[in-house]
């Protein structure tokens, strides 16, 4: 099908992809670097955006079953598009009419998603730089994880 536009299944696919990179950045601090007030606040943070994301989540897979089209569905057409190109997806033009919708429905949550994020982390009083070295530590360093940890009990 020649409706779905390049541009706007990469932006989707980049948009998909964006919760997954933004916290998979390369380790710039250790379990040391961080204070104790640092780490409260991101652990907060963490603990909301993960109620944001399942939220979001709900809500994504709610828009695509009002238009009658299964999530599995549209998962599939987006794993095709992204492999084998726009050109290349088997679909009736009805199926691609409203995979355009949905895709372009999706791209605004996942915006509005994105930024209740940031107001999140931002409002924990860290900012994202900070947020997002403290995320890539903590996934790489038991010891920083072992500090989260304390904090909650």
């Amino acid at each position: 099908m020649h409706l779905l536009k390049k541009n706007q299944i990469t932006l989707l696919s980049t948009l998909t992809l964006s919760i997954v990179l933004f916290f998979s950045l390369p380790v710039k601090g250790m379990a040391d670097d961080f204070s104790d007030s640092e780490l409260e606040s991101f652990a907060n943070a963490v603990v909301q955006i993960m109620s944001i994301q399942q939220q979001g989540q709900q809500q994504m897979m709610a828009v695509i079953e009002e238009a009658d089209m299964t999530v599995q569905r549209f998962n599939e057409i987006t794993m095709q598009v992204q492999e084998m190109g726009v050109d290349q997806v088997e679909m009736s033009e009805e199926e691609a009419e409203v995979f355009i919708i949905l895709s372009e429905e999706i791209e605004q949550i996942q915006i509005n998603l994105e930024d209740i994020m940031i107001g999140t982390i931002e409002d924990e009083g860290i900012t994202i730089e900070k947020y997002e070295e403290i995320m890539a530590a903590y996934q790489q360093d038991p010891e920083l994880q072992q500090r989260v940890q304390q904090l909650f009990e």
